[in-house]
């Protein structure tokens, strides 16, 4: 299979549900019309993402500030969410091994829902999206997607931005990934990446014998790890859905509004 149809399928879910999703032929909606760019050689590579995560100032409180004081009136849900945007406030102590535990569990328990013959589709969707939201930090990876743009986008747009991101991932990924068959979930290794992260290895198997290898970027917060980015073949996928975003407000003059839209009529 090649790399850009892997990237194609698996751009938006960011682990093992993104990787189930590619190596079972569900592709992203064709009629989204994102564009895919590269660095050059058909692959966004891991040691940029690395040096980007690292890089990535999303620390500050500042940013959550202008957001709760924007005037807007926010859900409870989404108040709770915006509070995730700055998950490094402090530093805490990064055991890899806690790391693993949580992958296999998140492993564990995303094979559950696919093969418990007892749920229909929509019981499957359903356990999806809070499996997810649940392990996932959807919030950061939403700020991480759309990179310096964030400090340009006004605070309104910055709370349309985050609620419409998670949005799109849940309701246009949940059910095409729900009728996947999983035979296994292995995690292999995992060492520490910069001053919060962890790089776990990994290996799935499918109920047709494929093996997809993927290595995830998880991070702590609040003594919780969550995936934040995963890497295929080579490639960073929450590198490349920077770059399509970036792309997208680029050919609108820089406005976030259009990228806003774009994910809106992904996620109805």
């Amino acid at each position: 299979m090649r790399k850009s149809t892997i990237l194609a399928g698996s751009i938006a879910v960011f682990g093992l549900l993104t990787g189930i999703a590619v190596q079972v032929g569900q592709a992203a909606d064709s009629s989204t019309k994102l564009p895919h760019l590269t660095n050059g050689d058909g692959t966004l590579s891991a040691r940029q993402a690395d040096l980007a995560w690292r890089g990535a100032g999303m620390d500050s409180d500042t940013d959550l500030e202008l957001i709760l004081n924007s005037g807007q009136v926010l859900s409870e849900s989404l108040v709770a969410r915006l509070t995730d945007i700055s998950p490094a406030a402090g530093p805490e102590f990064v055991d890899p091994d806690r790391a693993v535990l949580a992958l296999r569990q998140l492993g564990s328990d995303a094979v559950g829902i696919l093969n418990d013959g007892r749920m229909d589709q929509a019981q499957r969707v359903a356990e999806f999206h809070a499996l997810m939201a649940r392990e996932f930090d959807i919030p950061l990876m939403a700020r991480f997607a759309l990179g310096n743009h964030w400090k340009r986008a006004s605070a309104e747009q910055r709370v349309a931005y985050l609620e419409v991101f998670g949005k799109s991932l849940l309701n246009q990924y949940a059910a095409k990934i729900a009728g996947a068959k999983v035979t296994g979930f292995d995690v292999l290794s995992a060492q520490q990446a910069g001053g919060r992260d962890v790089m776990v290895q990994s290996r799935i198997t499918q109920s047709n014998g494929q093996i997809l290898k993927l290595v995830w970027r998880m991070r702590q917060s609040n003594g919780q790890f969550r995936v934040i980015d995963v890497v295929a073949e080579g490639i960073s996928l929450a590198l490349t859905k920077r770059q399509e975003f970036a792309a997208i407000i680029k050919s609108s003059g820089g406005d976030v509004a259009q990228l806003i839209a774009r994910l809106r009529h992904i996620s109805a």
